[in-house]
């Protein structure tokens, strides 16, 4: 069973020395940390691939009510919105999308 120790960390990854069953060092592994920007951008664009298939869905419809345009057309902003803090990288939140 191999064995890892903890040789460097600062607030982006941690380092590690891996050691083979025998003790023997036998490389090294870095883990990155994630920041909050990073969560929130893999959280907006989880929702951007979401959004493809509910919009294809609602352009596959032959006719729509007034209450179904509306929904759509708040999902269709919020997705400009996670579209628009992924471009100009403003991930502090996700908020709007």
């Amino acid at each position: 069973m191999s064995t890892r120790k903890l040789v460097f960390e600062n607030d982006r990854i941690r380092r590690y020395q891996v050691f083979g069953d025998a003790g023997q060092l036998t490389g090294t592994d870095d883990e990155t940390i994630l920041t909050p920007e990073m969560t929130n951008a893999a959280t907006i664009r989880s929702r951007l691939q979401q959004a493809i298939a509910a919009n294809t869905t609602h352009l596959a419809k032959t006719t729509t009510t007034n209450a179904e345009n509306t929904a759509h057309l708040r999902r269709v902003t919020q997705q400009n919105s996670a579209l628009i803090r992924l471009m100009l990288e403003l991930l502090d939140t996700t908020e709007g999308t």
